[in-house]
């Protein structure tokens, strides 16, 4: 086994000379299928940033929203709250101007405002608005004789004086179904609901059967309107629904509705103050975010460039590794767009995955190629030596990474799959470009003979050419930090403090760990065995729970918006469920309309906590009954007849048509009950969910003997959002879990012994474990997100401990002495890693300073984790190899461990 381990090392010491022999080739082949790839990019590319993107079309939860769509129109609505300036909504200066704003808004749902300074795109956007509710055109019930009428809530003109006022006002509290809906209780707050087309616009192809140039009405029609001849109209019971499939809505589609709509409704904030929640302006705050990651993103790479420099002096050992991984990341995008794959926002973890991988691999490169010169060998030759050393590890750590990432391909939600796979490509990409692409590059431009790199000078000198530069990045990050948070502002300083004392005391470092290892290896396990413990507590401790405001910083709009709106009015969100009986007039039925009642009341007594307001067409009767029997109390019930009921419907929809066509269908076989809900986590939604679904199967039950074909279903956007927030987390940690045993399989196969794969296990574990057990300390929720990091902080961690372990087994079969061949590991390979941890952890801390705290987490403890990782490799791995002693599957004879003496720098060999 080691005689093969050593041919392959030797095979990758042959690889730069073989890759200059045929660089013109290379060179061609690199730049042809660059620019293929590159073309690939711009117009192949396909993005879907829905939630909807997440589930197989064909899935229950998709067709359930679908046919929600195609019979009551999109839930896509935002829920404008607004709050008067003087503090009651029903003074005559906030009535005029939410009686202006309502009728802008109406004029711009048919295309008719002139006179708002919009654009023509802007005008576009906002014919997407169905219908606008507020309460300026608010319809409440009044009965003359036998007519039912639906008067406004609000007289026009409106009243000026105070007693007037005073009327509407209690007339309009006195209307529990509007009230905390569309103003609070204290008369502080109003609201506008403004329901749209947006994700149910069928798509352009979409032809309707009924419009079908194929379809004549039969001779039956021919003498309609002769008043001799009967006409009985009556619906067939084989006829089928047709399917209709919706025109998806992008994140920048919502972002340009919700910008039209601020222009329209921000010259009413002398009088209102906004806060709007619901998809759209959620989603357009998110596309202001993804706006802020290329920012972060650049900001990353500044960083990496900067501290690259500081670490090799030589422009040429910077730009030259980020290239490789530009070209590694072009293919990947490229490959998967021309292989028609539909990208989604996992992409940006494709991105930090590949770059975090890659980095690392070509930060071993360098710092091996920097060694070879020093010891006096020409570029190629150093090259050689630099592949000799590195290329191996590299070679595993890309297979093991690899296959980390494709466990993900085992789960149900096809972005995850495409995410895994394409991951997968990109870190064997950036392998093949590391051992191909980064030789070529140095031939071209190579850091000169004579140029000391960072490890080479004195402390002295370290404290003069970095010290500058770290104090000058320690004031910058302390100014942010400050700015957004204190504790932030230590954290970053102390990752400072860390990259300064790894710059200039490397060498002592390395020489302390190794002492450290030497004379008090037990304690050393004890204390991470302790600290295991305590971080296994931790994820013990943890929940996996997505809660979208939570996770926009406390300053942030949406989280504003969601408070006031939680605190003041019926909650934020709104959820539906579907009713659909399977027969005409099936709504109509007395036993259905009795169990949507009892099944209201004991939501909103059951789960007060959760659900703030219920609202249905058993609403709308109840009331209807007690108005047309002189407002009596006593009638504010259920009719127990079907002729009753559909009389009462009758007079409804001839009163107020647009609202019964918003609650049920024309042949009244489909309704729905709307729920006002508050803001939750994807944990908690998902178990009031599943309640949910007990209590209409204990509710429904009688109407079901009546209706045995009738079909109900909890359905809307927020259902389908936190179903697929909890399924991507829980998928996450299952594939993570697989993962972990899939790599410690094959690191016992390559490595050579069960001893050598357990033993890498503990330090591959470790920093994951770590970072869920700070987490589940803390009671920071493990989301979407936050699991997002873990393919990281695998591939990170791998990453260290496999060119450890492979550096340390080479070693060991060469000198066949287990002190030597750990000495010469940490000496050679524990410089590279404290490298990449310093890049790595600077880099990713940038992302802490995102308005999403779902990223901002990702940098916090994407830093720590890497700062783990670190240690295990230099303090856990080598007291577990003095511990253990594994031969790592070594058949020739092996010197055991003796104590030698650490107290002075190690010297280069």
């Amino acid at each position: 086994m080691e005689n093969r381990l050593l041919n392959v090392s030797r095979q990758f010491a042959k690889l730069p000379d073989t890759v200059h022999q045929h660089r013109h080739w290379l060179w061609v082949l690199i730049t042809l299928v660059s620019l293929v790839c590159a073309y690939g990019v711009i117009t192949k590319t396909r993005m879907d940033m829905r939630i909807d993107s997440f589930f197989d079309q064909q899935d229950p939860a998709i067709a359930a929203l679908n046919n929600f769509r195609s019979q009551f129109g999109s839930d896509d609505s935002v829920y404008l709250v607004y709050e008067a300036a003087d503090g009651d909504v029903f003074s005559r200066a906030s009535l005029e101007a939410v009686a202006a704003l309502t009728e802008q808004l109406e004029q711009a749902s048919r295309g008719q405002l002139d006179d708002a300074g919009l654009t023509e795109g802007q005008r576009q956007e906002l014919m997407q608005i169905r219908r606008v509710q507020s309460p300026s055109n608010l319809r409440i019930q009044t009965a003359e004789g036998d007519t039912l009428l639906a008067e406004r809530l609000l007289p026009s003109p409106l009243p000026e004086s105070p007693g007037a006022l005073q009327t509407v006002r209690e007339t309009a509290l006195a209307e529990p179904d509007f009230v905390n809906a569309f103003y609070s209780d204290d008369s502080r707050y109003g609201a506008l609901m403004i329901s749209t087309t947006l994700g149910a616009q069928p798509v352009d192809d979409y032809e309707p059967a009924v419009n079908s140039e194929d379809i004549q009405l039969d001779d039956m029609f021919s003498d309609f309107g002769n008043a001799s001849d009967s006409f009985e109209l009556s619906f067939s019971e084989s006829a089928t629904v047709e399917d209709v499939e919706f025109e998806p809505v992008d994140i920048n589609h919502y972002a340009a509705f919700h910008d039209a709509l601020r222009q329209v409704y921000q010259p009413f904030d002398q009088t209102l103050n906004f806060y709007a929640t619901g998809n759209p302006p959620l989603q357009a705050w998110v596309a202001d975010i993804l706006q802020q990651m290329i920012w972060l993103a650049l900001a990353m790479i500044a960083v990496f460039i900067c501290l690259l420099r500081m670490l090799f002096r030589s422009f040429s050992a910077v730009i030259w590794p980020i290239v490789t991984i530009a070209i590694s990341l072009l293919w990947t995008w490229g490959i998967t767009a021309w292989l028609g794959a539909t990208l989604s926002t996992m992409i940006s973890l494709t991105v930090m995955l590949v770059f975090a991988v890659g980095l690392a691999d070509c930060i071993h490169v360098m710092t091996a190629y920097y060694q070879a010169k020093r010891h006096g060998q020409e570029h190629q030759a150093a090259l050689s030596t630099a592949y000799e050393k590195t290329g191996l590890a590299i070679l595993l750590t890309t297979l093991t990474t690899m296959v980390g990432v494709l466990a993900l391909t085992f789960s149900d939600m096809l972005p995850i799959r495409v995410f895994a796979m394409m991951s997968a490509l990109g870190v064997l990409l950036a392998f093949v470009f590391s051992v191909v692409l980064l030789p070529l590059l140095l031939s071209l431009w190579h850091p000169p003979a004579e140029r000391n790199t960072i490890e080479t000078l004195p402390a002295s000198s370290l404290l003069g050419r970095s010290g500058w530069v770290l104090a000058g990045l320690a004031l910058i990050t302390a100014v942010l930090a400050l700015l957004v948070d204190v504790l932030l502002s230590v954290y970053l300083l102390a990752l400072v403090g860390f990259a300064w004392l790894v710059l200039v005391y490397q060498d002592v470092i390395l020489s302390r760990c190794l002492a450290l290892s030497a004379r008090f290896p037990k304690a050393i396990l004890a204390a991470f065995i302790g600290f295991f413990i305590l971080a296994a507590y931790g994820t013990s401790q943890m929940q996996i729970d997505s809660n979208i405001a939570e996770l926009t910083s406390e300053d942030s709009e949406p989280r504003i918006a969601y408070d006031i709106v939680d605190q003041h009015m019926a909650g934020a969100q709104t959820l539906s469920v579907m009713i659909d009986t399977g027969e005409s007039d099936g709504v109509m039925q007395p036993e259905l309309l009795n169990a949507m009642d009892q099944f209201q009341q004991h939501v909103e007594n059951t789960y007060a906590g959760q659900v703030s307001r219920t609202y249905s067409l058993a609403n709308i009767v109840k009331d209807t009954y007690q108005v047309m029997n002189q407002d009596d109390p006593a009638w504010h019930r259920l009719p127990e007849d079907f002729v009753t009921v559909s009389q009462l419907l009758y007079l409804f929809g001839s009163a107020d048509p647009e609202e019964r066509r918003n609650l049920v269908s024309d042949d009244y076989s489909r309704t729905h009950i709307t729920m006002n809900a508050y803001n939750a986590g994807s944990y908690e939604y998902q178990q009031f969910f599943r309640q949910l679904e007990n209590d209409i199967d204990q509710y429904f039950a009688p109407a079901y003997d009546r209706l045995p074909e009738m079909d109900i279903s909890v359905t809307g956007s927020v259902p389908l959002m936190m179903r697929a927030m909890d399924s991507i987390a829980r998928s996450q940690y299952s594939s993570l879990m697989l993962a972990l045993g899939v790599i410690t399989l094959m690191m016992c196969l390559t490595l050579g012994s069960w001893q050598a794969g357990l033993v890498a296990a503990v330090p591959n574990l470790l920093p994951a474990v770590t970072t869920f057990g700070i987490m589940g300390l803390l009671d920071i929720p493990l989301d979407t997100d936050t699991l997002l990091i873990a393919p990281m902080i695998i591939g990170i961690a791998v990453d260290d401990t496999i060119h450890f372990l492979t550096h340390y087994r080479l070693a060991l079969a060469e000198t066949q002495d287990m002190n030597a061949a750990l000495t010469s590991t940490v000496k050679r390979v524990g410089r590279a890693v404290m490298f990449t941890t310093l890049v790595l952890s600077l880099g990713f801390i940038v992302l802490s300073f995102s308005d999403y705290l779902g990223v901002a987490k990702i940098g916090i403890f994407g830093a720590l984790a890497i700062v783990v990782a670190l240690l295990c490799d230099l303090l856990l791995l080598p007291a577990l190899l003095r511990c253990i002693k594994p031969r790592l599957g070594l058949k020739l004879p092996v010197s055991d461990f003796a104590k030698p003496d650490y107290s002075s720098t190690p010297q280069e060999a």
